[in-house]
């Protein structure tokens, strides 16, 4: 079909990084820029704009829906020993639906990054596009590691009483820091979090769209319901394959778009590389199994997946007399004050660190309750029948591990675009990965030894979860039991279209985020990832986008 409408730059993806490409770019009056947004507008709706609700939104119109093929060293008191894997589908993406964290992680991790082919992309050339990005004026912070004129404000979240005795306890384990996104990336502290002073939800249409998409309709067009089935390329002369534009379904009917410079992935760790392959970049002989024509092999596409998982642990606190109960009167309490009250049940963490940390500690000071462990379940996809029926009290840490060696695939199913691709994160495939787990649930037990657990009754509720009664609870085999049963995502997918360099036959792209074997097309996301941060990606994909916007703007001169 021939093109309808020429844009300079087409976005795929209205999510955390392409929002930020899509307003950054055109800041310059001279570039027309269209994003697809495979899901809905994102207003006004409650699931996104109210942080409590966030765990709803989880299975709704909003949600992908992913989930990956049954694992086989985890997962197993799962529903069919799979993760379900909440992705925003909706403006703002993933920002929209996710639990607000914001953390940096530590500055080894883009030195890391460097050091395996990403140029340009270590802690010191990254830290001036973290600033860019973020406001933390309502933090009180002054440091030159912060900035404070950027579109994304930041808040703590809500500071509860168990939020401060978890805080007291690892004080007494020697842990402290007063901020985990300063100059190491280290330490402990309460939640900062991507929420607005009125307690609502700050995401990157809030933040990066909204603000100046009024003054921008000449240059800056979004389409939702705009599903990109395909990137098509065009001969260049000597030059090989380049991009030219894009095919979408939209509300039924196709439509064909083209982009006169260049076309900017930005579908996240699972939709790009989906795409990528369905547009013939790929391991050539997997899409050759899909009937799919072969523009570039490149091998890199859709591997190297990493992913954090977290195992939970519950507490009851006897001689705690407050706490939240998670049920509608207190939903309609937000409703009705308008404040940032509920907006502290994101999380509450803690990193126990070394140069760069392997596991996060975060509490959930919220109870879970019988009368409310039916919904969860539903949203965790935990199997009714592996584990034990007894009350789950007062709160829950989340001992997770945020530096995975264990690494998996994504590939296509079929090569319709409406059919999900193939998820095997192949959690736990490394004894190392369990055993930093087990430690993890070891410094949990010395939370639950300290003054401070003790002054509130605090302590840990073992629910066997299919383990078995003759395995003695607090054992390293009770452990490991519950960590290759209870295998639960963190949400933070990245990797499957990773940053390297022209000898590293698994990039995908170069440190210009062009990808490589084609001309006309870059990926900017969580995709582009090399190496998992140690911490939540929230912030990591922000910076992505920031950073994209530049190279572009410079590789154009604009």
């Amino acid at each position: 079909k021939p093109y309808l409408i020429n844009f300079c730059c087409v976005v795929v993806g209205s999510g955390t990084s392409g929002n930020v490409i899509a307003t950054r770019l055109t800041e310059s009056p001279n570039i027309k820029v269209l994003v697809l947004e495979a899901g809905d507008d994102d207003a006004p709706n409650p699931l996104i704009s109210v942080p409590i609700l966030c765990a709803l939104a989880q299975k709704s119109s909003i949600d992908w829906e992913y989930k990956t093929i049954p694992q086989t060293h985890a997962c197993k008191g799962l529903k069919e020993k799979s993760s379900l894997w909440p992705r925003g589908k909706t403006l703002g993406g993933t920002s929209s639906i996710n639990n607000m964290v914001f953390a940096r992680g530590s500055r080894h991790d883009y030195d890391e990054w460097e050091d395996m082919g990403a140029a340009g992309w270590g802690y010191d050339d990254v830290l001036p596009y973290f600033k860019k990005l973020e406001d933390v004026s309502n933090l009180g912070m002054n440091s030159e590691y912060r900035g404070k004129d950027g579109p994304l404000k930041l808040s703590y979240s809500y500071s509860h009483p168990v939020t401060h005795m978890f805080v007291d306890a690892a004080r007494e384990l020697g842990l402290e820091n007063e901020d985990y996104n300063g100059k190491n990336g280290e330490g402990f502290g309460i939640t900062q979090a991507t929420i607005l002073p009125d307690g609502q939800r700050e995401n990157s249409v809030t933040s990066f769209i909204r603000p100046v998409i009024s003054k921008r309709r000449d240059r800056l067009h979004i389409v939702a319901r705009a599903h990109v089935r395909q990137v098509v390329f065009e001969d260049d002369g000597n030059q090989g394959k380049r991009a030219s534009g894009v095919v979408y379904v939209r509300d039924g009917m196709e439509f064909k778009v083209r982009a006169t410079k260049e076309v900017i992935v930005c579908g996240g760790a699972v939709g790009s590389p989906q795409l990528l392959m369905l547009s013939g970049i790929g391991p050539k002989e997997h899409l050759k199994s899909k009937g799919i024509e072969v523009v570039a092999d490149l091998q890199g596409v859709g591997s190297n997946l990493q992913d954090h998982i977290m195992i939970p642990t519950t507490f009851h606190a006897s001689n705690l007399t407050s706490y939240f109960a998670m049920d509608y009167t207190t939903v309609c309490t937000y409703f009705l004050r308008k404040t940032i009250f509920l907006s502290a049940i994101v999380f509450s963490s803690i990193n126990i660190l070394s140069p760069q940390p392997d596991i996060q500690l975060i509490l959930q000071s919220a109870n879970w309750e019988v009368k409310n462990f039916s919904k969860k379940q539903n949203i965790l996809n935990i199997c009714y029948d592996c584990r034990n029926n007894h009350v789950i009290a007062h709160f829950a840490i989340l001992a997770g591990l945020i530096r995975p060696s264990s690494v998996g695939t994504i590939r296509l199913n079929t090569s319709n675009y409406r059919d999900y691709p193939l998820i095997d994160p192949q959690y736990l495939t490394t004894k190392r990965d369990v055993e930093i787990l087990i430690e993890a649930m070891r410094k949990i037990e010395e939370l639950e030894k300290t003054e401070a657990f003790k002054k509130i009754g605090a302590k840990m509720e073992l629910d066997h979860f299919g383990c078995g009664n003759q395995i003695s609870p607090r054992s390293d085999d009770f452990y490991e039991c519950l960590i290759r049963s209870i295998t639960l995502t963190i949400y933070h997918p990245v990797g499957t279209a990773k940053i390297g360099s022209s000898d590293d036959i698994m990039a995908v792209v170069d440190p210009r985020l062009k990808v490589y074997k084609v001309n006309g097309l870059r990926v900017a996301d969580a995709s582009v990832i090399p190496s998992i941060p140690s911490a939540n990606t929230q912030a990591a994909c922000y910076m992505i986008g920031e950073k994209a916007a530049d190279m572009i703007k410079q590789d154009w001169s604009l």
